[in-house]
């Protein structure tokens, strides 16, 4: 090799080596901030999720039964194609309402008063609001401030679209209440704390703004592109951060900052590059890991019924003139009939499609069935999310997995193949809960918190350099 071939080979390493240097170090400076966000509001939703109700207030809402003694013309049973795949019966305020879930198109709710379709009203919703307010401690009125679908805290609730009766309460508390207005239920319930919390965790960490969600398809190609670019500058990082190593002490050619930014980086620059890859991935860019619907439709496990079938069914119900029912949901199985009833103090019962009780049992689901009275790989408790217990696990012929609420039958949820892989790849790694143990409150606080901070380092050290270079910190 000549003498000018090595020195165009040495010119060409060099130009390329300080492109990557200087890559690396204006993203770091346009990015730094937000990478240290995303890591700060990681360690917040440590302890502090995205709101949500209490389930054990929000299932008090609904009052005793007042059913009429006959049953009106109820013309949407005989509609959609006849077939149902689940109906629930309740009370929302004075209301008896009867909300159908047709195998295709939208749910309806029914007034069982009139046999009327269509929502119910901010009067009946607000006895709901209130009931719940109660629950919670909160004594003061409900105040409506009117139907709303893209709420700041209602933007992922499944359901919206049908629109959601807002009322807050006055007080210190600063509680605002959901209800649907399709079913009555309560589907969510901030308050100031919640609210406050939320700032600081989720919504920075999820890029979660209502005036950026409000665009499904701009916010998520802003995540993804921006969760790219992070994954780029930490590969480059990394790749840096090798070439400088030295063979002893301090293992690197660079001081101070410099110093502290390039031996955080070498030590925990993989759990930083894992993190931002997941959180990437969380996205599903090109449907990598995206779950079919049709797949977790519990119609696998329930199959479906016709409109004379449930109205039999109601029929009896009115018949029976029971005074001590506060909810009745269908559980299918099978394509045959059965009831999750819940009376007055908060018990839940089985019934076959004659009234009967009918507990449940794995031997009527088949061989697939498992009970679990403890969690497995895929349906467990987080120190956020408690899960119920027991379950009876059943594994579909799609190989989905479906949990089934062991005292009702009722499908809590389900996990198809794309689920299950995510879980593995994606939701494991970035969330930390590979092992029980991992999911305890102690190992949060013991171990993955100390695990954030170290990676926070990387960020704090890295913005740091930054803002002396832009002359924003004076350098001695």
């Amino acid at each position: 090799m000549t003498a000018v071939t090595i020195s165009v080979h040495h010119y060409i390493r060099k130009r390329l080596l300080r492109t990557l240097y200087i890559t690396h170090r204006w993203l770091g400076i346009s990015m730094g901030m937000l990478m240290m966000s995303w890591c700060l509001s990681g360690m917040v939703m440590l302890w502090q999720p995205w709101p949500t109700p209490d389930r054990v207030s929000a299932e008090k809402v609904h009052g005793l039964f007042h059913l009429p003694t006959h049953l009106p013309l109820i013309n949407a049973l005989n509609e959609y194609g006849a077939r149902f795949q689940s109906f629930r019966l309740s009370m929302t305020g004075s209301e008896p309402v009867l909300t159908l879930v047709p195998i295709s198109g939208a749910p309806v709710s029914i007034d069982l008063r009139t046999g009327r379709a269509g929502s119910i009203t901010p009067n009946d919703a607000s006895m709901n609001a209130a009931a719940y307010a109660s629950s919670v401690g909160v004594q003061s009125p409900p105040v409506f401030t009117g139907t709303t679908t893209d709420d700041q805290w209602v933007l992922d609730t499944p359901g919206r679209l049908t629109g959601f009766e807002r009322f807050r309460f006055s007080g210190p508390q600063g509680l605002v209440v959901y209800i649907s207005s399709l079913t009555g239920d309560v589907v969510q319930a901030t308050d100031t704390s919640s609210r406050t919390w939320s700032w600081m965790g989720a919504i920075p960490h999820w890029l979660y703004p209502a005036i950026l969600r409000r665009n499904p398809l701009i916010w998520k190609w802003t995540v993804i592109l921006l969760a790219g670019i992070g994954m780029f500058l930490t590969a480059t990082g990394l790749s840096i951060g090798l070439l400088r190593l030295r063979r002893r002490w301090p293992f690197s050619y660079y001081r101070r900052w410099h110093l502290a930014h390039h031996l955080g980086g070498m030590m925990f620059g993989l759990l930083a590059l894992s993190w931002i890859t997941t959180g990437f991935f969380t996205m599903n860019p090109g449907s990598v890991f995206a779950s079919e619907r049709e797949a977790r439709s519990a119609v696998h496990v329930t199959g479906s019924v016709t409109g004379e079938e449930i109205l039999a069914v109601l029929n009896r119900i009115v018949r029976l003139h029971t005074v001590d029912w506060t909810d009745v949901s269908s559980a299918f199985l099978k394509g045959h009939i059965f009831l999750a009833v819940t009376d007055s103090v908060g018990n839940h019962k089985r019934l076959d499609a004659q009234l009967s009780p009918s507990p449940l049992t794995t031997t009527e689901l088949g061989a697939s069935a498992t009970f679990l009275a403890s969690p497995d790989l895929y349906y467990f408790n987080r120190p956020t999310h408690t899960r119920h217990f027991p379950v009876i696990r059943m594994a579909a012929a799609n190989g989905t997995l479906f949990y089934l609420d062991a005292r009702t039958g009722e499908v809590i949820t389900a996990f198809d193949s794309a689920a299950q892989k995510s879980r593995w790849w994606v939701y494991g790694p970035h969330n930390m809960d590979f092992w029980s143990w991992l999911r305890s409150p102690t190992a949060r606080l013991m171990v993955i918190f100390p695990t954030l901070c170290c990676v926070l380092s990387i960020y704090i050290t890295g913005v740091t350099i930054g803002m002396r270079r832009l002359g924003f910190i004076k350098r001695r």
